[in-house]
């Protein structure tokens, strides 16, 4: 498994989604916790989901900005995720070991 993430524009689209016209896959009931109060799909995410991924874009841009990329892969050997900071061609500067990048994710420094 790996996730390439590919150059992402900044865009202002937003789309509402009819929960009527969404077709469900059957799975076992959620747990109280996590069934909206309404009931129904909110039409748009809570704005710390929205928060959260507006961070997560200015990081990206951020990283573009470099003329670098974050690549994430699963090892198939060990099964263990995997981190590299690419070059934007796609050559390997470093791999981070996943318990690092969640001390950079979370503030600390990037040597």
């Amino acid at each position: 498994m790996s996730l390439n993430v590919a150059p992402v524009a900044p865009s202002s689209y937003s789309a509402a989604i009819d929960p009527a016209s969404v077709q469900r896959r059957a799975r076992p009931a959620a747990p109280e916790r996590d069934v909206w109060p309404s009931g129904k799909i909110p039409a748009s995410p809570p704005p710390e989901v929205i928060d959260a991924m507006q961070a997560a874009s200015r990081a990206y841009q951020a990283l573009r900005a470099q003329g670098r990329e974050l690549h994430f892969a699963k090892n198939a050997d060990t099964g263990r995720m995997t981190i590299e900071v690419r070059d934007l061609d796609g050559n390997l500067l470093r791999s981070i070991p996943p318990s690092r990048l969640l001390d950079v994710v979370t503030g600390g420094e990037l040597d």
